[in-house]
């Protein structure tokens, strides 16, 4: 009787032991989202010039509770213990990892001859890693973006590849588009969320201050901004909040719950832009340019819903002009969709 109650208790140990690692297996660690840009996407006039085209693929892992706990590279450690980042054990901290790639073409794609009063045409390849850092309603993240402008950025390519699935005129001119040349760009962002309102048991509403600044010969540009969302799981995802629809990375990606989110967001974004590698040209080449406007505003909208393992959001753009002479609206728009592993 004593030997088939200890089997007993030994079945039962097992069954609740392989229970209790299947519920913690069941929890997902990864995310990874692919993203699409088009302008063609743009909700007022959409057109197929300036920031044509972007596509990436984004991936991380789950949030932690410690800087020492993230799971990174011993360069990037090294390279961001230093750093502001680095709160040790106050608040949570996540990094991602992004490749990234964007196609910029003048107004008239048909013309194959170099358009001296429009924007170059450019490529850019980019790998992009980011920390993030957040605690009561206060985010902060240090990204690096490394890559190369040129034809070795492969956006010729690609771009035809899409054109060709839309049914999109192939532009003509890419034999003038910028020489090769290798990017750089450190990034640091800091948000603040606030105006916190309870509407039902699942559904809030809040409004951020974002504000973000960028060094390297990528781009070297400052600016604020505020965002106004309404949804579910806002709580949560303030932290990735971001005004531009330019490689918009969905917010629940970092949650892991596997329930239904959404939310609505909208978004006002100003900022002052020292230099653009796509509008003022080669950084140590002769090559085509225009004259960049310093001062830039923009204005997003979009949506974001999960459940379960998937994730999809859409975002739209409409932004002032870039360049001195620009034809077209900056008008674009975003989306991705995200798996949760």
């Amino acid at each position: 009787m004593q030997k088939h109650i200890l089997l007993l208790n030994i079945c039962g140990l097992v069954l609740f032991g392989h229970a209790a690692a299947s519920e913690t297996e069941f929890k997902p660690s990864h995310w990874g989202q692919f993203i699409f840009e088009n302008d063609a996407f743009g909700v007022l006039e959409p057109t197929d010039d300036g920031y044509s085209n972007g596509v990436g693929y984004a991936w991380g892992d789950s949030v932690v509770q410690g800087f020492d706990d993230i799971d990174m590279p011993a360069w990037i450690r090294a390279a961001s213990d230093w750093s502001y980042i680095n709160q040790g054990n106050e608040g949570q901290y996540s990094i991602s990892y992004a490749i990234l790639q964007g196609m910029y073409t003048p107004s008239d794609l048909d013309t194959e001859q170099l358009l001296t009063d429009d924007r170059p045409y450019a490529g850019v390849l980019l790998w992009q890693a980011k920390l993030r850092q957040y605690d009561d309603n206060v985010a902060t993240s240090l990204a690096l973006n490394l890559g190369v402008v040129g034809p070795a950025s492969l956006a010729q390519q690609t771009q035809g590849v899409i054109h060709a699935i839309i049914d999109a005129r192939d532009p003509q001119g890419w034999d003038n588009q910028l020489e090769n040349e290798a990017v750089f760009r450190i990034e640091s962002e800091y948000l603040h969320r606030f105006g916190q309102l309870a509407l039902t048991d699942n559904v809030a509403t809040d409004v951020s201050f974002y504000s973000q600044a960028g060094l390297g010969n990528l781009r070297s540009d400052a600016g604020f901004g505020l965002t106004f969302r309404i949804g579910s799981g806002l709580n949560e995802t303030y932290a990735s909040i971001n005004p531009t629809a330019s490689h918009s990375a969905n917010p629940y990606a970092y949650m892991s719950d596997k329930g239904f989110n959404w939310m609505l967001f909208f978004s006002a974004y100003g900022g002052y832009v020292l230099n653009d590698i796509t509008l003022d040209g080669n950084t140590f080449k002769d090559s085509h340019s225009v004259e960049l406007i310093n001062e830039q505003g923009q204005l997003s909208m979009g949506f974001a819903m999960r459940w379960g393992s998937w994730g999809i959001l859409f975002s739209t753009l409409r932004g002032s002009d870039h360049f001195e002479g620009q034809i077209s609206d900056t008008n674009y728009g975003a989306a991705s969709i995200s798996y949760h592993y």
